[in-house]
């Protein structure tokens, strides 16, 4: 699991990181940040359930789930980028803000 989180940090550090100056296309982007955050989302939802069998850390299972589910937002976002333009800039602008205060 631990390999995943690592993928997806790689996903949405690639911006943060400087080493994409040029700006990909804006559906590009979503479906890139929409595979970090399902990746993320995954990773921390198993490991909340599958490490403590006991006693699940449910906050961590919660931000795990809700992460999960804003990667698929971010996922159908993507496929319609003509219809809905302004909600999915800002859904771009919102993941874009979120990576450079972790970064």
């Amino acid at each position: 699991m631990a390999a995943l989180a690592i993928f997806a940090l790689t996903l949405l550090g690639h911006d943060a990181a400087g080493l994409a100056r040029r700006r990909a296309p804006l559906r590009h982007r979503l479906l890139r940040y929409s595979a970090a955050c399902i990746v993320l989302g995954a990773s921390a939802l198993l490991h909340a359930v599958a490490v403590a069998v006991d006693d699940p850390n449910a906050i961590l299972a919660l931000a795990g789930f809700l992460l999960w589910l804003g990667g698929l937002a971010l996922l159908l976002l993507a496929f319609t980028v003509e219809r809905f333009p302004v909600a999915s800039r800002r859904a771009a602008q919102v993941v874009e803000a979120a990576v450079a205060a972790f970064f």
